[in-house]
Parts: C-alpha cells; structure tokens; sequence
C-alpha cells in the first residue's frame, strides 16, 4: 500500500453546464450520493439519484484543508436530483462552480496493492450502521454522509487489518459508467443479454473476442459490455443494479442500489479519499470518494466490435441550401462546442434532435486495457465532414434518457468515460501517409528521441475512425472557407484530412497534436501542438484568418 498527497487536477468535461448542482458562482463540493427514484413533474425515461453538495468554507485548491470537517458549510448542504445517466459527470469531491466542474482534488490517494478481491474480504454495509457497536464511518470525522446513513457501501477487508470502505455507487459509476446508455439499461430493467449485444464470437486459443453491440450502444462501452459476456462475476454485478432497486421498490422503502466488484480475484486499486479513525486506532478505514484505477484483467486478449450507430450526413461545397439542413440521424458533438454551452435539461431527450456523443476527459480506468487491442470493425473510414457555422453562440439544452417526442428542443447525449485510443498499425500506411509524417515531425518539434516514443491515434466521439475530414466552415453567405479543401493531385479539389495525436516517450504522455495534410503538392503536413482534443480549437490554429470565427452549428 503506498501513499501520496496529490494537488488538484482540472475536471475537464467540455463545456456542459448542470446548474441545478450551483446556479451561482460560490465553489461547492459533492458531499455524497444518496437515494434513487423517479422525480416528480415530466415525464422521465430513467430514474434520478439524489446528490449531496455543499459551500466549500476553505482554499478549494487546498487538498489538506478539505479534509477538515469545517471545509464545507453543512448547514448548507442542498439535495439536487440528477438523471443517472449523468453519473460519468459527477464525483464525490469533486469542486463545482456556475453549474461547471472545476476541479478534482487529490485529497488522501491511495494506491492498495494485491487486493484479494474474493466473497471472504468484501462485504455489503450500510454506510450508517454500527458493526459490533463500531460506526465505521463516523460523523465527527465523516459528516458529509448523515442525510445518506441507509445508502450502501462495500467494505473489503485488508490483509493489515484494515479496511477500504467504497459506496456501492461509485463501483456503478467506475465500472459501468461508460456510457449514458449502459447505465440506462441498468437502472431501468432486468437485464438480458440482447440489450448489450446482437451476437459474440470468442476464441479461447487466441483470447479474441467480437461483438456486435445492440442498437443505441456504443463502442465506448464495448470493453465493459465485453467483460459482462464473458464473466459470471460481471454479469451478476450489473445484474444486482436493477434487482436491488426493485426490491426496495417493492418494500416501499427509499431506492438505495448496492452491487460489489464485477470479477473474483487479485487487483492493485487507485483511490481518492480519506482516512479515518476507528476508536483510538487513527489511520484505520480509508473511505473512498472517487476511484481511479483498477489492475484487475479484462477476460479476453483482444476485442473487435461492430456498432448499429447512425451515421453522419455531409454537406456539398457551394450549395447553402444543402449545408444547413438538418438531416435525420446524423451526428455532431457536444465535445467541440466551446462556444456555446450545453445545459443539462430536467426532461427526457427529444425525438427530432439527433443525438451526440461525450467524453470525459481523464486518466484510463483500466491499465490492462492499454495492453490490449481494441477496435471497431465494418465502418466507413472516410466520415463526412461536420458543418461550423458563423453566427453567435447560443446556448442548447441537453439531456440523457430515452428521446420523447414532447421535448423537441432538446438533444440526447451520451456521455463517455475515456478516449478512444487507435494504434499507428491499425491505419493504412499507404491511404494515411501524412498521420506518419505528422507524428515524425511532432517528434522533431518536441526535441524527441523517436527510438522510444510512440504514437496514439484518438478517435473524436461520433467519428468511427481517427482520420477524418476537416469540418466544413460556413459564413453567413454559406461560402465555405478554403482551409478545408485541398488539392487532389488532378486539378480538383477534395476534403482535407486531419486527426489527433498523443505522444509519448518512455510511456509518458508527452504532447497532443493535431496533424494536417498538406494542402497542395508544394505545401507541407502540419503537426499542431493542442492543449486537448477540441477540435474547433484545433481548426481556429490552422486558420490563417483570425477574423472568420465560428461556432458549433448543431445543425438544426
């Protein structure tokens, strides 16, 4: 077991705004989750989880100070009902401010090593009940739970005596969390295997496994639908999800879910959180806020994955009647919309909104999946190009859910818990020759030993492959600017191609970029430092033309 004191990361989710968690500009901590249940008013496709926040007192930057029970004002603490699928967006300690996460302290993190993960060390607790007249979680150095004492928690006993104490929603939120759409199937029904997939194809001599996801999954989700095919131990943690709801329902008492560990087995887990006495033994539980990594293997060697998605509709340069209308089924996102905000509406998603896919940006849950290959088959490797139009920003209302046809205005999203990572010998080096050259000068740009580094290629939500054409980008005439085009090497033109990039050396992340082709036989491929993988942000430093700025269309 090792320990360390970490300052703050940024919580970077984009440009999403949930103003019933802080309307206002005060900095407020999520305290806790707590009950379930289908909220009152319009109709709701999903049931809601309730969640605890309150006014940070202190330095919200200061990891120290916000473990001190004076940190925040309790007093103050307010009760907000989310949908569950927005569970990807939320964490236990986690600062927001104007409806906006800002940041994810570090507080106590811990790192356990070779947990035995077996029926013997874990058990099911409520987070406020004494065990042998001992309250594990006690309210003078743990307030933050006394409105939540029936919610559940797992506890697994350590091999020094002491224990890790994990609510039973945050192992929902870290290990089936994915995406929007697998934690709806979870909560609203007894699962099957054809809510996640259409058929599997497993391998045992080679470890390959092939699925085809069920309609409306997708492939952010397909490494977790993966480990529900193959192991009883997965399937009968997402299995608990719903039971337990019904149960409670049918006892009419409040919804609190409780689940354990979807696999039997060894495991070196990260965690942020804090340390707490029991009686006069300090240091004796660590009561988890937010988990962050898991060693534990995934049951196979290599997933491929087929996705029923809609795909993207283009639009034809020259022809502005074409370029702004909306077709059905087509796909933009949440993710490059600096420019105008997405506000979490208290709805279902409406049906005439085509729906978008969401990252959260963030470190990898799983290390065991760095190792091994996962991809997409059967889709187009030339995606049509999404449209950015000229004009002021304005503001869009977004939801999680199944669409309905009362609530026009609003879009669906999908909210995702990780990059999609391609490997440079999944492309055509032949049809891609200029993501080759673009990673070899990022590698020169950044004074790189290129003997040990190496290169990812991100797939952008909504897109089916790394490479993709550049966005077409409309005045208000409907002229498409140049930049997006280049020539074809016949006296025409055609879409540019671009993708992003991770680099590293030694294993670390060392720059994003983003690599443009060249736009002519004379000019030269482009590698772009980024700061994240924005790309109408990524579009605005190709732009030679600082004065033609744009914004996300949505195209409705």
């Amino acid at each position: 077991m090792c320990s360390s004191s970490s300052k703050t990361l940024s919580c970077l989710i984009g440009n999403s705004t949930i103003r019933q968690l802080n309307p206002d500009d005060r900095y407020r901590r999520i305290d806790r989750f707590g009950e379930f249940r289908y909220p009152p008013g319009p109709r709701h496709s999903q049931p809601s989880i309730c969640v605890a926040i309150s006014p940070v007192l202190c330095d919200p930057s200061d990891s120290a100070a916000l473990l001190s029970t004076a940190a925040t004002s309790l007093n103050n603490q307010r009760q907000v009902w989310l949908p569950v699928g927005i569970l990807g967006l939320v964490r236990i300690g986690d600062i927001w401010k104007d409806g906006q996460c800002v940041l994810s302290p570090g507080y106590q993190t811990e790192k356990f090593e070779k947990l035995d993960i077996k029926k013997g060390t874990t058990n099911i607790i409520k987070a406020g009940l004494p065990i042998d007249g001992e309250y594990l979680l006690p309210l003078t150095e743990h307030p933050w739970h006394s409105l939540q004492t029936q919610s559940y928690c797992l506890s697994v006993t350590l091999s020094n005596g002491k224990r890790i104490i994990i609510p039973c929603v945050e192992l929902i939120r870290f290990y089936f969390g994915s995406s929007s759409k697998l934690l709806h199937i979870l909560f609203t029904r007894q699962i099957s295997a054809e809510n996640f997939y259409r058929d599997t194809q497993y391998d045992p001599l080679s470890g390959r496994l092939h699925l085809k996801l069920a309609a409306g999954l997708s492939g952010m989700s397909a490494a977790d639908i993966g480990r529900m095919a193959l192991g009883h131990d997965a399937w009968n943690a997402a299995r608990l999800i719903f039971d337990t709801c019904m149960a409670a329902s049918a006892r009419r008492e409040p919804v609190y879910p409780y689940t354990g560990f979807p696999f039997i087995g060894e495991t070196n887990l990260i965690a942020t959180g804090k340390w707490l006495s029991s009686g006069a033994t300090p240091d004796k539980t660590f009561v988890v806020y937010s988990l962050q990594s898991c060693s534990h293997p995934f049951p196979f060697k290599s997933l491929s994955y087929e996705a029923a998605d809609n795909k993207k509709v283009g639009v034809k340069k020259n022809n502005p009647e074409n370029q702004v209308q909306e077709k059905q089924g087509q796909t933009s996102f949440v993710n490059g919309a600096r420019t105008k905000s997405q506000i979490l509406a208290d709805t279902d998603p409406g049906k005439s909104r085509s729906s978008e896919k969401y990252w959260i940006k963030g470190n990898p849950r799983f290390p065991d999946l760095a190792k091994k290959r996962v991809w997409r088959e059967r889709y187009d490797t030339a995606d049509p190009p999404v449209v950015m139009l000229k004009g002021a920003a304005q503001d869009e209302l977004v939801s999680v859910g199944e669409a309905s046809s009362s609530n026009g205005k609003t879009r669906g999203i999908d909210i995702g818990q990780e990059h999609d990572y391609k490997q440079m010998q999944d492309i055509d080096p032949k049809q891609h020759k200029f993501v080759f050259d673009g990673v070899q000068l990022a590698i020169k740009q950044s004074n790189l030993q290129s003997k040990s580094v190496m290169a990812d290629l991100i797939t952008l939500p909504g897109y089916t492959h790394p490479v993709f054409s550049l966005p077409h980008l409309v005045d208000e005439n409907g002229e498409i600017h140049p930049v997006s085009f280049c020539s074809d090497g016949r006296g025409s033109e055609r879409c540019r191609r671009g993708c992003f990039a991770e680099i590293k050396e030694a294993g670390k992340a060392r720059c994003w970029v983003f690599i443009v082709e060249r736009i002519d036989i004379e000019g030269m491929v482009k590698a772009i430092n980024v700061g994240n993988f924005d790309l109408q942000h990524a579009m605005e430093g190709l732009i030679e033309d600082k004065d033609f700025s744009y914004c996300w269309s949505g195209l409705s």
